[in-house]
């Protein structure tokens, strides 16, 4: 049976208006802007609605001052060559949303929602959508150190052209996540790839995890 592919996000950006630091407060509704070449350093959009709007060439603070995006919502949102050292945005929403050329370091992104989200050509060290639901979502030419979807429900996600170093799926549901072509160094949560797609060389590398989780001995003769 043939797996399922991520749904491409759907955006239509009409002339946009400028957006400066000052429009970003928490629960504030920004539709149609672009915000470009800032640094939200400090910024608070806790519970922000970010609607067709694009970002681009931002600086998402610094390590230990990022903005702060927790239970944000971003539609129909174009995100170009950003730099997030840290990335905070647990419980929030992405929906029909492009991210591109953006290197993130840390991706705090725990229970959240994703649909329709597309990554091209991103550097993520580590993204814990831990408890996160995914939908229609693609990472193409991405390379990922660490990506955590422990007790996650993730249905459509593929990883085409992309490297990850550590994929974790703990307690995870997938249905339709298409991991061909991955060759992690580590897997945590073997039991719970049912419902992911390998290809036949990935079958042979990973013989022996799935052999220790079976509890299977494997001995020359």
């Amino acid at each position: 049976m043939a797996t399922d592919t991520p749904r491409p996000p759907k955006i239509n950006l009409g002339e946009l208006a400028q957006g400066y630091l000052g429009d970003i407060d928490p629960e504030e509704f920004l539709e149609g802007m672009e915000f470009t070449d800032l640094n939200l350093a400090e910024a608070d959009a806790t519970q922000a609605t970010f609607l067709d709007c694009r970002w681009s060439n931002l600086k998402f603070g610094d390590v230990d001052v990022p903005v702060d995006l927790t239970g944000a919502r971003i539609s129909g949102t174009e995100i170009t060559d950003c730099r997030a050292d840290t990335w905070t945005m647990s419980r929030g929403n992405l929906l029909h949303t492009a991210i591109s050329g953006t290197r993130i370091g840390a991706g705090v992104v725990y229970d959240s929602v994703w649909e329709k989200v597309r990554f091209t050509n991103c550097r993520i060290s580590y993204l814990n959508l831990r408890g996160s639901k995914l939908t229609d979502v693609e990472f193409l030419d991405c390379k990922i150190d660490e990506i955590d979807l422990d007790r996650a429900k993730v249905s459509r996600v593929a990883f085409p052209g992309s490297s990850v170093g550590v994929f974790q799926c703990e307690g995870a549901t997938l249905g339709n996540v298409d991991i061909r072509g991955l060759e992690p160094h580590k897997i945590s949560g073997v039991h719970s790839l049912r419902g992911a797609t390998i290809d036949d060389t990935q079958l042979m590398l990973f013989a022996e995890l799935f052999a220790s989780e079976l509890g299977i001995a494997v001995e020359p003769v």
